[in-house]
């Protein structure tokens, strides 16, 4: 798009590599008549790969600097439709869709949230994002990369790291590795009160060093021997820590602290 800049504050890096824009599309998998929803559609390169397959797509783009020559891009495209919103603001209608983004580091964890918020409406999401991030919404117990993020998005999703990305794949390059990740929901266990589930995970990840027992005794303002007597009736050490913790695990945890009126 001639003229335009960069803007740095939105984070924009824009997809210029056709084999990886290739292998994107080969991951999506559109199909004729599919529709599908992307998240800041940049210049329209993605786009014009998913209309080109025949899927009708709704491209949702924040910055109304880009708009204009979007519009005229795809003005020859019926099922193409331009947006000018901040998608996260956006609601979709009953049609469930596909959701795919480049996605600026910043907005990955609030489009995530509002997957989980949206998620009967979404087949399937695929996203572009900093590899670091990719490995976090991807990361099993165990390891520094289990985190809150993790757990509230495996709850309901079952992410899976497609292939990374170098930085020379864009313009202006990133200062850092990407990765495509997939999303596809899953059948979420049954939670009585997900807002409480959700403060316990916080709280056991408030300082990641420290034991379970310190950080939630600290968070709900109960004694540590209380907490450790909850610990051993789920037959887990006192020492444990939050990253050790399975999303099985915590949802038991936050029955137990339920029953006891901790939370």
């Amino acid at each position: 798009m001639g003229g335009y800049r960069v803007k740095k504050r939105l984070g924009q890096h824009f997809l210029s590599s056709t084999d990886v824009l290739d292998r994107l599309i080969g991951v999506i998998a559109p199909q004729p008549d599919e529709a599908i929803v992307e998240v800041g559609p940049g210049q329209g390169v993605l786009t014009t790969g998913l209309a080109d397959k025949g899927a009708r797509v709704t491209a949702v783009e924040f910055d109304r600097d880009l708009i204009p020559a979007l519009e005229k891009r795809f003005a020859a495209y019926p099922h193409v439709t331009i947006i000018n919103a901040d998608f996260l603001n956006w609601r979709p209608e009953s049609e469930r869709f596909a959701l795919v983004g480049n996605l600026p580091y910043n907005l990955t964890s609030p489009v995530i949230e509002w997957c989980l918020e949206h998620r009967e409406s979404i087949d399937r999401a695929i996203f572009m994002v900093q590899k670091e991030l990719a490995e976090r919404l991807a990361a099993s117990p165990d390891s520094k990369a289990w985190s809150p993020l993790s757990i509230f998005t495996q709850l309901h999703f079952d992410p899976a790291i497609a292939f990374d990305v170098s930085p020379i794949a864009f313009e202006p390059p990133p200062g850092v590795t990407s990765s495509v990740i997939t999303l596809y929901p899953h059948e979420a266990p049954a939670i009585e009160h997900e807002g409480i589930f959700r403060s316990v995970v916080r709280a056991a990840f408030a300082q990641r060093r420290k034991q379970l027992t310190n950080n939630l005794s600290r968070a709900f303002h109960v004694r540590a021997e209380t907490v450790r007597e909850v610990l051993e009736e789920m037959s887990l050490p006192a020492t444990v820590r939050a990253e050790q913790v399975t999303i099985e695990q915590f949802l038991a945890l936050t029955k137990h602290l339920r029953a006891r009126t901790i939370v």
